[in-house]
């Protein structure tokens, strides 16, 4: 019988199994922690590609944890933006999948919105729930300031990964 040769060494397969075996026990349900960062998305979680003007730097990074308790979902949101006391935010929970043409702004269906203020330090903290919308597979956060000179947010956060629903 002759080797099947495939170029890729043995740890690397070893370790891209077990992150496939890590990341299938996330899929029953969502729980866990997801990375908040300075990207602007469209509400089909699609990264906005064009180039937004944005009046200061975002200097804010924080996390999201997910959790669900089957009818459902909760996002403990918190955010450090050094430098900002008192400053407004927005906070979203948004349900996917959602066609790239819809709105996922407060009111629209599967998004939940609350605002919040950052303490005297700069850290913002929430928790936002809402029952999980028929169809749901996935769910983000989205924290924005809005801008009084145009529609686009004056800062802007989101998790770097959809939690499974």
């Amino acid at each position: 019988m002759r080797a099947i040769h495939l170029g890729i060494p043995a740890a690397t397969i070893t370790v891209l199994t077990a992150s496939t075996l890590l990341l299938g026990t996330g899929a029953a349900g969502a729980t866990g922690t997801i990375p908040i960062y300075a990207a602007l998305r469209n509400c089909d979680f699609s990264r906005v590609q064009t180039s937004v003007e944005v009046p200061h730097p975002n200097m804010g990074h924080g996390t999201a944890q997910f959790t669900s308790t089957g009818s459902s979902i909760a996002a403990h949101v918190q955010l450090v933006v050094a430098g900002e006391p008192g400053h407004h935010f927005d906070v979203g929970l948004i349900q996917e999948p959602l066609p790239s043409s819809a709105s996922c702004g407060p009111g629209a269906p599967g998004s939940t919105f609350t605002g919040a203020d950052t303490d005297g330090s700069g850290q913002l903290d929430v928790t936002l729930q809402a029952p999980i919308r028929q169809g749901a597979t996935g769910a983000w956060v989205v924290v924005e300031s809005p801008n009084p000179h145009n529609n686009a947010p004056a800062e802007f956060y989101s998790t770097e990964y959809l939690a499974p629903v």
